[in-house]
């Protein structure tokens, strides 16, 4: 815990430091000779990095709060951690329609766990009504990038005919391609 209150607060001094620089000279110059790390703090960078390390020593909901703040600032990786937590109910009340709306937007922006967990969550019933066709959409996205444990869900969900029609060879195929791909659920 001392290690990363430590860590915030050279972090913090940091960010104090650029900003004391910058006001002496204009923000161009500034990046031109790298005094403003833009790649690292630019887009919620240091919120995101904030909340993973509240996140460790156990701050839940201030976690969440940096990464809200992530998500708003247009950090699109913050939402993944934030949506787990609105399902989960870890730092935040539980929110799994909200889980499945910030989720959502990650599996449109091609994250393939963002797509396996709305697969998941449509095919459970969580946050939504079971929905057959959006898991099959979102495990066969997921799926499409490697995603073993899609490819899994996939087999399974051709093997018992779950919102597609059963085909046991179509089955098979989804599950050798899991196995492929470092599945030892697959076949």
């Amino acid at each position: 815990a001392d290690l990363c209150h430590a860590r915030r607060f050279l972090i913090k001094q940091r960010w104090i430091i650029m900003h004391k620089r910058l006001s002496r000279m204009s923000v161009a110059v500034a990046l031109a000779i790298g005094l403003f790390p833009l790649d690292v703090y630019a887009g919620g960078d240091w919120e995101y990095e904030m909340a993973r390390e509240l996140f460790q020593t156990g701050e839940y909901e201030q976690a969440a709060l940096r990464l809200q703040e992530a998500v708003d600032k247009g950090h699109s990786a913050a939402r993944l951690p934030l949506a787990a937590m609105y399902r989960d109910g870890t730092g935040v009340e539980q929110d799994p329609a909200k889980a499945i709306k910030l989720f959502t937007i990650s599996a449109r922006e091609g994250y393939p766990s963002a797509q396996f967990t709305l697969g998941a969550m449509y095919r459970a019933g969580e946050g939504a009504q079971v929905n057959y066709k959006l898991a099959k959409k979102w495990f066969m996205a997921a799926a499409l990038q490697g995603d073993e444990g899609s490819q899994n869900n996939l087999g399974t969900m051709y093997e018992a005919g779950r919102g597609v029609q059963s085909s046991q060879v179509t089955a098979l195929m989804w599950y050798e391609i899991a196995v492929v791909n470092g599945s030892e659920r697959g076949s």
